[in-house]
């Protein structure tokens, strides 16, 4: 694990400029930062990357910064892979403040400030008829806050590629969903948004793994990929810092991505320390923390604590 002090973006995309963008209301005028020539040891010139729930950031990706006019500020933040043309995380925070019943067109658009060169060409087309649900990263019920957040959930930046089956769980025989089999990822959801409601503030990080070795690959999509190009996550996961007055506590979930009914299983199977799901995703979490508190409260879990 190391602590966020510098922002350090280098370039690996086309003219090898890493950028960070803003997404504002429909009345605003989206912003672009190039970071290249920027000090970096001014880790205020974006001050999204010191937030509790922002990631190490990684080398040449693009990191989009979603705003509204809520007085809530940052909706959530995406780090995009242009190069792999998907995203590696959603970050967001949830508490008890953020009320309301706010929903959005609920219409799937592509993301304004995601540059035309680092994303498919046409994402709806990638999705139709390969088998897979646009499945939210950030949930859509977790932002109800204000229409215009909840619209910003159903950017393709916060899609990934998954199986209903894990995405929601089995049909009934007419196609309607099961709702009384719901699988560990919907349920893993609705318990992400009673923790963060019942506490201070949860930080939280949600994503798909999109590195080569952790792609899905089947006999349909053998390079793991849509049309060659969009990668199908061969695991979800989750991680999640808990704030309760001054005192902090973390756990992580890891859940492998497939097409088998899975509504009977405890979500406790698939906890772990942040500690071990770093070490499988490759991501530091929670690295604005300071180094005791980080390294007390990603070393282990308990499951009892959070009701599992």
């Amino acid at each position: 694990m190391t602590t966020l002090k510098t922002l350090s973006l280098k370039l690996t995309l086309f003219l090898s400029v890493c950028l960070i963008a803003t997404s504002c209301s429909d009345d605003d005028d989206s912003k672009v930062y190039d970071l290249t020539n920027s000090n970096q040891n001014a880790t205020n010139i974006v001050k999204e990357a010191s937030r509790l729930e922002m990631p190490h950031l990684k080398n040449g990706c693009i990191v989009l910064v979603h705003s509204t006019t809520h007085k809530e500020g940052v909706n959530f933040i995406v780090e995009w892979d242009a190069d792999k043309k998907a995203q590696r995380w959603t970050a967001y925070r949830i508490h008890k403040g953020q009320t309301g019943s706010m929903n959005g067109s609920n219409t799937f658009t592509e993301d304004p400030d995601l540059p035309s060169y680092a994303r498919v060409s046409d994402s709806y087309s990638y999705f139709r008829g390969s088998g897979f649900d646009r499945g939210h990263i950030c949930a859509s019920a977790d932002r109800t806050y204000s229409t215009e957040a909840n619209r910003q959930t159903y950017y393709y930046t916060n899609m990934q590629p998954q199986y209903h089956m894990f995405n929601a769980g089995p049909r009934l025989s007419n196609g309607d969903q099961d709702w009384s089999k719901q699988s560990p990822w919907l349920r893993l959801e609705g318990k992400v948004r009673n923790w963060g409601k019942n506490c201070d503030t949860l930080y939280v990080v949600k994503g798909g793994t999109i590195d080569d070795d952790k792609l899905l690959k089947n006999n349909s999509y053998p390079q793991g990929k849509i049309k060659g190009q969009l990668p199908i996550p061969k695991y979800f996961f989750v991680a999640l810092l808990m704030k309760t007055k001054t005192t902090y506590q973390a756990i992580g979930f890891w859940l492998e991505h497939d097409n088998i009914d899975h509504s009977g299983d405890e979500l406790s199977k698939y906890a772990m320390s942040i500690d071990n799901l770093e070490a499988l995703t490759g991501i530091d979490f929670f690295c604005n923390l300071p180094d005791a508190t980080e390294n007390e409260v990603e070393k282990s879990f308990a499951t009892i604590k959070w009701g599992l």
